[in-house]
């Protein structure tokens, strides 16, 4: 067995994902075939989550914008991988199984009313394409935002019946799936074990090197399953990695993964699929920071958008950012004891760069211990 110190398995991780990488920037539908799974938020007070973890992988802001842009063939989809997510075209049919377990169980989301979903049925047939403000929005605000026309349009999505390949400013623009996904993909339906094998074996590739765990976090798949289909696998090299109890696998592909950047500094989005799984996290990198957005600001340790900071193979902290109208303002920060505190104004350069704004603020911050300031 492949025994791996944690700094090798920590490179690994990183390298396999995009980031660090000694090698070529990538375009956006690079970063997006490796990691298989690109997750989507809401929240925007840097940029947009999507496009910073393809700004992170070093994707230039144009092209990282363009991404969920309307494009002949579609590249992507928008469905429900780690959370709602874009996804390669390509993996269609992978998700079918998923699918069919929303049209056979339902889901336990919001109730969906029979009328509203054979109205957007028909406005859809009659239009080719709608956005939830085109059958009269949502009333709320956030997560609360809700009508029974919103519901039947994700009802209809989950199910497959329709699908969502590119948006229209921040809106997914709902199409009947047989009119925007290939036939070859969309009548391709594997069963469920094929399914499983295939995004297990995907998911590694992603994550590099792993526990069972983790890699049935990565798409959300049975802990139980995902194990089965790592012990069969010919592609899944059984290791031993230094400090972690559970038995782990790393991508035969990755095992030779680009050499890592020691001086790299990027910061990442909170949701980035390098440190999705929290418990990855803490065992790859002794750390295990939460998304503060929904806390009360008094409670916050960091601030509402904590972006942690990956310098080499490490996290060294996270800072807090906002930018408004082109100006940048630090909300919080936090460095890991023993750290170089220069790393935290590096990543904030990069996120202001990122954000266009006008001005670049400077943290004031103790020197790093035998270093002068």
């Amino acid at each position: 067995m492949i025994e791996l110190s944690l700094d090798q398995a920590r490179s690994l991780a990183v390298t396999t994902q995009g980031l660090h990488t000694t090698s070529a920037s990538l375009r956006a539908d690079d970063v997006l075939g490796r990691l298989g799974s690109i997750q989507l938020d809401t929240i925007s007070v840097v940029r947009r989550s999507h496009e910073l973890i393809q700004l992170a992988r070093g994707v230039p802001v144009a092209e990282a914008q363009q991404l969920i842009g309307e494009s002949d063939p579609p590249a992507l989809f928008e469905y429900w991988a780690h959370a709602a997510s874009l996804i390669p075209l390509s993996l269609w049919p992978l998700f079918a199984f998923r699918r069919r377990s929303y049209a056979v169980k339902g889901w336990t989301g919001p109730t969906v009313d029979p009328a509203a979903v054979s109205h957007v049925r028909s406005v859809v047939a009659e239009r080719g394409s709608v956005t939830i403000s085109d059958l009269g929005g949502a009333k709320g605000s956030g997560w609360e935002r809700s009508s029974a026309n919103k519901w039947a349009l994700e009802w209809l999505l989950a199910i497959g019946e329709l699908a969502c390949v590119h948006r229209r400013g921040w809106q997914r623009v709902y199409q009947s799936a047989e009119a925007v996904i290939p036939g070859d993909l969309l009548h391709a339906e594997p069963d469920e074990a094929e399914c499983l094998r295939s995004l297990t074996r995907l998911a590694l590739q992603a994550l590099g090197v792993a526990t069972a765990d983790d890699v049935a976090d990565y798409f959300r798949l049975p802990p139980r399953k995902v194990a089965a289909c790592l012990t069969a696998s010919d592609e899944a090299e059984p290791v031993k990695v230094e400090g972690w109890a559970q038995p782990a696998w790393a991508s035969r592909a990755a095992l030779s993964s680009p050499q890592l950047d020691h001086e790299a500094c990027t910061p990442l989005s909170p949701f980035d699929s390098l440190i999705w799984h929290r418990p990855r996290m803490r065992r790859l990198f002794g750390v295990e920071y939460l998304l503060e957005a929904y806390k009360p600001a008094a409670a916050r340790e960091c601030g509402y958008f904590g972006m942690p900071v990956l310098v080499g193979n490490s996290l060294v902290g996270r800072i807090a950012v906002r930018v408004s109208k082109g100006t940048a303002v630090v909300e919080g920060h936090q460095l890991i004891d023993g750290q170089d505190p220069a790393h935290l104004n590096q990543a904030l350069a990069v996120v202001c760069q990122w954000a266009e704004a006008q001005n670049t603020p400077t943290l004031r911050l103790p020197p790093h211990v035998g270093v002068t300031a």
